[in-house]
């Protein structure tokens, strides 16, 4: 009885850890039409980064709270990862200047 609760638990337990790791989650972020269309070099790139780019302008503020350490602030004066998607913003937020940053 011991092998068959043992078992059984095992198999719930790969079951549940199959689903968390499942790749089927698809994150579809789309680009609000007020921004400046992305770049080429955000366009040649994954859609992954493609679809940050668009989360970054739809959140600009929750990114700003996201210290960057690597090491743009004393090349560029980067203050946050925002800096390395986003170089300005025009009115009511609408991003007007892309950053690459991020790319490299």
């Amino acid at each position: 009885m011991k092998k068959i609760l043992s078992l059984l638990f095992l198999i719930t337990a790969i079951g549940l850890l199959l689903a968390a790791c499942s790749s089927s989650k698809e994150i579809n972020v789309t680009l609000d039409k007020k921004h400046l269309p992305l770049p080429d070099y955000v366009l040649n790139s994954s859609d992954l980064i493609q679809e940050t780019y668009a989360m970054v302008s739809n959140y600009p503020e929750v990114v700003a709270g996201v210290p960057c350490y690597c090491g743009c602030y004393a090349q560029d004066g980067h203050e946050s990862n925002l800096d390395c998607y986003i170089d300005s913003f025009g009115e009511d937020k609408a991003v007007t200047g892309w950053d690459s940053m991020s790319i490299s």
